[in-house]
């Protein structure tokens, strides 16, 4: 199980348990709480003055709990309900890219998935919901998309992985997704064909009309 915290520091954190101890309390209280365990802790720079922290928990070691829990998953249960509690979130390791569009009047919603492409009308964009909600990550080239089912999924925003965002973010701006597609040959006249572009946008780097830009990987805390 691997966990991430977004963390701030004016220095540069040599020790991480000192760090934690000392400045966020209540991340390191999850270590001090299941003493039991032992992760590995690793830091990535981010700039700014802010850190992501890892925290990694290999499975085997929650055999040592079940003399205390009824079973290991149900220990792995128990230790991310308390990290989350205290902070920490488990890093994602999937996602499912989501676009719509308007054929004439009527809205058609798609998504893909390891499984492949699935698209649905109007009238049925809660089983697609449903299959949504199995993913920690929604990946999306703009936050436009994401109004069409805000009623239905009203915690999307907080999965939500804005690829123009994050292009805009590094460089104060990003093109338009039909612009995108004539440099990568993707026809994007189709959602599918949007899809497979979005698929395309989350590997590093991306290519831009005037260059190339790093964007930061789909798995980050949303809030940086």
């Amino acid at each position: 199980m691997k966990l991430q915290a977004l963390v701030e520091s004016e220095d540069r954190i040599e020790d991480v348990l000192s760090f934690l101890r000392e400045k966020y309390p209540e991340k390191y209280a999850l270590l001090e709480n299941w003493e039991e365990l032992n992760p590995s802790l690793e830091v990535q720079e981010l700039g700014d003055g802010r850190y992501l922290i890892f925290l990694d928990v290999p499975e085997e070691e929650f055999d040592k709990l079940t003399g205390i829990f009824p079973s290991k998953e149900e220990a792995m249960g128990a230790f991310l309900t308390t990290a989350m509690e205290a902070g920490w979130e488990e890093v994602p390791s999937s996602y499912v890219i989501y676009h719509a569009d308007f054929e004439g009047d009527k809205l058609i919603a798609a998504i893909k998935t390891e499984e492949g492409v699935s698209k649905y009308d109007q009238l049925h964009l809660e089983d697609m919901i449903r299959k949504m909600l199995r993913y920690p990550r929604v990946v999306v080239y703009s936050s436009d998309v994401l109004t069409y089912i805000k009623d239905i999924y009203p915690e999307v925003d907080s999965k939500a992985y804005v690829i123009s965002r994050e292009i805009a973010r590094e460089k104060g701006r990003a093109p338009d997704l039909e612009d995108l597609g004539k440099i990568y040959g993707i026809d994007t006249s189709t959602l599918e064909g949007k899809l497979q572009l979005l698929e395309e946008l989350i590997k590093n780097p991306v290519k831009l009309p005037d260059g190339e830009v790093q964007i930061r990987p789909y798995y980050y805390p949303l809030e940086t």
